[in-house]
């Protein structure tokens, strides 16, 4: 006997299945989650809720929007503690690079007249020259040139012009050029050309603002903390004196960077590797305590630690994981100081070096 082809049990199942898709399309304000549930659980045969998927055997599950899991993340959590060289992220570039979003909201400044690049920063009660120096990362006696302060006082309210970098600002006038701008301030032509994005052969306009790099106004003489004996504040280091600190390749090299320079070097490398006293001194500053992630500590620098040597210069041990000497310590020349790592306002482990003039200028390492 033949069966009619609609009482088929296959012919059935579809016909319901889509009288009850054209019923849920006519009912859209009628459907919730208990809704679906109760259809999925007619059509599959299987029983549904917003904190479960409908599993369809023991390896798959269907989710709903309340039960998809979150993507996750195809980075190592634990890449940062990496030990391979080639894990190393060589991204420093802008490291020490003047930049007024380093500073945070907190830091109240405006800008000066003159040039969009100078900001005016207002003294409030508790600043010192030296504080203020730091904030803005330049050196001392850029703020007081700038502002013709004789001395160390400055007070409450006092409106001070800040340079964008450690050195001195120029207005040029008629027959200047750039060599002489470098001569006149004991500086470096290309440091200023790149600095201030001016190409070789370009003419200068009368009135034009020029920013020199490492500039200095006159030279100071000084009294040095570690040998008591004065110097120079434009003394210059023979080829030698220094001892490349740290081994690693070099991910930064020093110089300027249009509007913004770079005051050292950044040593790549692992994490721990030892740091060495780059030549004989004495410690004095040692900051501690600070981890990573946290990119204002240290006044960017993270752990760090500054050398004073007889000559008058200073060398500067940057985003260290750890320091081994304190304060007013004598260390000698190769003398495991601290180790690589990457604390304060860093994108990868490395050393960053710095080379101080007295005068707060910097030097370009030789090594």
């Amino acid at each position: 006997m033949k069966i009619a082809l609609f009482f088929k049990p296959s012919i059935i199942k579809a016909y319901s299945f889509f009288m009850a898709l054209l019923f849920i399309a006519g009912t859209p304000l009628m459907a919730d989650a208990s809704f679906f549930s109760d259809i999925t659980s007619m059509v599959l045969g299987t029983q549904a809720t917003a904190e479960e998927g409908v599993v369809l055997d023991e390896n798959s599950v269907i989710h709903n929007s309340q039960t998809i899991p979150l993507l996750e993340s195809s980075v190592n959590p634990d890449l940062k503690n990496t030990n391979d060289v080639e894990d190393i992220i060589i991204v420093q570039d802008d490291s020490f690079i003047y930049s007024e979003g380093a500073f945070g909201s907190d830091v109240k400044f405006e800008k000066s007249t003159l040039s969009d690049k100078i900001n005016v920063y207002t003294v409030e009660e508790g600043d010192t020259l030296s504080g203020i120096a730091e904030l803005f990362d330049v050196s001392v006696n850029t703020i007081r040139w700038e502002n013709n302060i004789s001395n160390q006082n400055i007070k409450v309210g006092q409106k001070l012009n800040i340079l964008p970098v450690t050195g001195v600002k120029h207005t040029v006038k008629s027959g200047n050029t750039i060599s002489k701008i470098a001569t006149k301030y004991d500086a470096e032509t290309e440091d200023i050309l790149i600095f201030n994005d001016i190409l070789k052969g370009d003419s200068l306009k009368k009135g034009d603002i020029i920013f020199v790099p490492n500039g200095i106004i006159k030279p100071v003489v000084i009294k040095n903390t570690s040998s008591g004996k004065i110097v120079s504040s434009n003394t210059k280091a023979p080829s030698g004196y220094y001892l490349r600190p740290v081994s690693g390749i070099i991910t930064s090299p020093y110089g300027s960077r249009r509007g913004g320079f770079h005051y050292g070097v950044d040593i790549g490398n692992k994490r721990g590797t030892p740091v060495f006293a780059a030549a004989s001194g004495v410690v004095v500053k040692v900051i501690n305590g600070c981890a990573e992630g946290r990119s204002s500590c240290g006044g960017r620098y993270g752990n760090y630690i500054v050398i004073e040597h007889s000559n008058g210069t200073r060398t500067f041990y940057a985003h260290l994981s750890k320091t081994l000497v304190s304060y007013g310590q004598t260390v000698s020349q190769g003398q495991h100081i601290g180790a690589l790592g990457n604390t304060g306002r860093s994108t990868g482990p490395h050393l960053h070096f710095e080379v101080e003039n007295a005068n707060g200028s910097k030097m370009r390492p030789v090594f």
